[in-house]
């Protein structure tokens, strides 16, 4: 800072908004000063704050709460007030409890131990190298290693039975953190790159097989605290006096930086990626001003500076690849973008197919950006926009608070790659098949739109479609789509429940027991798994707990055959009414009738446990609902489900 002048100032209106409890004015204060500050006494001043307005953070900026317990073989304690105020600032709120050092066995495998009976939300698991694989560095000091191996396998084998203990009781989401690669050993540099069973290696191996076991447990996700320290420099990330002397693995410096990996990792587990990137195209996609400099002045392709552009052009083909949607918003003619892709093609990294849609006109952005949301039925919470004008930046901030803006640097456009990985938006622990088919099931939605224009009526439209429906077991669907679906379908969704995928197995084994996907093709393409259902069957009463949809396919009739599907499976496990939930958000208002239209009663009885609810019950025995007759279904077979567990995989 240039002097103390404006961190006291942050720091007093940070105070009068926690006075004032305005916790939306204490985050963003609290933003710019760990910003331009990031001293530890201004960091625990954030995080004591922030403790003491916690309420406001969740009801005001709907900050996400999480009992949190932190189990570990290391000093943490130094840390806490960076990762309470990272948290926040990615809003989060944790309410955090400390495990015994160095008791992370009794607290994973012990089903009355303090880890238990806190009944945590998030569970990180901070254990060092010593203690996960100790014997390593003593196996690799020869650069042999005959029981390297062994040992990696000895030692990826105790953590297995730990994190499978713990889930068979719990079914927190779990943070598992890997192993730093020292940076110092007895080979030297030229032993450790050469020798097959050098420590690097060995700890390098370790890693890629706990990350392999975390993908196996459900709701788990593997910390590369090792990438991270890699990036900001191993030979710095731990103080060595500091670890001898009280066990702290991290150096002061990097706190912040880990902390706010931590959150980065564990986020996913709790949030779904924004879905689509908008990309302005002068001084963004290419370099120069099209309209001014011509298809042939603008800045792409192998040489410097058009190489920069290039890289980004690749990148977000990269993304592409892995589901997230682009789209161009530019303030330009139409007809000269086009001329410009194909005169400049083989100095593009992406062509026009690439684009889902084309926002180019000298329209308003913030207008454009609100047609593309509701041409892709998606909340404007799914948008990223990068954009190299301050102005229109700052408009879109303005205008639409939801969607995250990224200033690409006009002046050293090398950094814009750098600048959009460094961001969380479009982070995600699992990638479906369902992911990667997005942009085709996208571009094939818009040719149903121009069908469902030219079609007579709505019925024979539907017809036309020649929709097919798959109901399968939400494990099988795979379970990663299903937890997906829950954690970000809105709009045609009844509860908004985030079931963790623990939870989901829960209701697929469970007796009485349904959860259900649907997967949804036609003739112009297949959809993928978008629909979900939770059920379960007491007695002669069956609950849905979460039934829903994605806005994709809203419309269809889906919505009525998955509904008839969880009906017929209920009745065979001996239910004569199905029981329905609507819980109001801001956001599912088009399923508010959903019960009411499929003849559903109102249940005005007082159910204090859930005050926002509404429920509604349906006779079976007089009204079972039906699926619509232009649906064609499979794996609806009576004999395919048992009725006490109805998709048990």
């Amino acid at each position: 800072m240039q002097n103390d002048t404006e961190r006291q100032e942050l720091r007093r209106r940070i105070k009068e908004a926690a006075a004032s409890q305005d916790a939306g004015a204490a985050v963003t204060h609290a933003r710019r000063l760990v910003a331009v500050s990031g001293k530890p006494a201004d960091v625990m001043f954030c995080a004591t704050t922030f403790t003491g307005i916690a309420d406001a953070l969740t009801t005001q900026l709907r900050a996400k709460r999480l009992k949190t317990y932190i189990v570990r073989s290391v000093t943490i304690e130094p840390i806490l007030p960076f990762l309470t105020t990272e948290a926040v600032l990615s809003n989060y709120v944790l309410d955090l409890s400390v495990g015994g050092y160095g008791s992370y066995v009794d607290e994973l495998l012990n089903l009355q131990s303090a880890l238990a009976k806190f009944k945590p939300d998030l569970v990180f698991i901070l254990l060092d190298l010593e203690d996960i694989a100790g014997r390593l560095p003593t196996l690799c000091a020869d650069g042999i290693g005959d029981a390297v191996e062994t040992e990696i396998g000895e030692s990826v084998a105790r953590v297995e039975q730990l994190l499978r203990s713990f889930r068979s009781g719990s079914s927190a989401r779990i943070l598992f953190q890997g192993c730093v690669v020292p940076d110092q050993t007895s080979l030297g540099d030229v032993g450790e790159a050469n020798l097959p069973h050098s420590l690097t290696n060995a700890v390098y191996q370790l890693n890629q097989r706990l990350a392999a076991l975390c993908r196996t447990v459900s709701d788990c996700v593997f910390f590369d605290v090792d990438h991270l320290a890699a990036r900001h420099g191993r030979a710095n990330w731990r103080d060595t006096r500091m670890f001898l002397a009280s066990r702290l693995p991290v150096s002061s410096a990097f706190f912040g930086l880990y902390a706010g990996g931590l959150v980065r990792s564990f986020s996913p587990l709790f949030r779904a990626p924004r879905k689509v990137l908008c990309t302005d195209l002068d001084n963004t996609m290419w370099g120069g001003v099209l309209g001014e400099d011509g298809p042939e002045g603008i800045a792409t392709g192998s040489a410097f500076p058009g190489n920069c552009y290039l890289e980004y052009q690749r990148y977000l083909k990269q993304l592409s690849s892995r589901g997230i949607l682009l789209a161009i918003v530019s303030k330009n003619n139409d007809a000269d973008v086009r001329e410009a892709f194909q005169i400049r093609a083989a100095d593009l990294g992406l062509t026009l197919d690439d684009f889902v849609a084309t926002k180019i006109s000298w329209n308003e952005k913030a207008a454009s950006i609100r047609e593309l949301a509701e041409e892709l039925s998606l909340g404007l919470d799914s948008f990223v926009f990068v954009d190299d004008n301050p102005v229109e930046c700052e408009a879109i901030r303005q205008q639409l608070p939801e969607v995250a803006v990224i200033a690409a640097p006009l002046e050293e456009p090398w950094k814009l790659v750098e600048l959009l990985s460094a961001q969380p938006f479009f982070d995600a622990a699992v990638v479906t098949d369902d992911d990667a088919n997005r942009l085709s099931e996208y571009k094939a939605q818009a040719q149903r739109a121009a069908l469902e224009t030219s079609a007579g009526n709505r019925d024979e439209f539907l017809a036309s479609l020649e929709i097919i429906c798959t109901f399968l077991s939400a494990l099988d669907a795979p379970i990663a789509r299903s937890v997906q679906l829950l954690a970000k379908t809105n709009q045609f969704n009844l509860t908004t429940r985030r079931h963790s995928a623990a939870e989901v197995e829960e209701f697929a084994s469970a007796r009485g027991g349904q959860a259900i996907a649907v997967r949804v093709r036609d003739r112009f393409g297949d959809a993928g798994v978008v629909g979900l259902a939770l059920a379960r069957t007491q007695g002669d009463i069956c609950t849905i707990d979460s039934l829903l949809l994605s806005c994709r396919v809203i419309g269809r009739g889906i919505e009525t055959a998955l509904l008839a599907h969880l009906g017929e499976n209920a009745i065979r496990a001996g239910a004569t009414r199905l029981v329905g939930e609507f819980i109001p958000t801001k956001k599912n208002a088009p399923c508010a009738d959903f019960y009411v239209d499929h003849r559903f009663v109102k249940d005005a009885t007082s159910r204090d446990n859930s005050p926002d609810s509404i429920f509604y019950q349906l006779d079976l025995t007089t009204a079972a609902p039906e699926s619509p007759r232009w649906l064609t279904l499979e794996g609806n077979e009576s004999n395919e489900f048992s009725a006490s567990a109805v998709v048990a995989s």
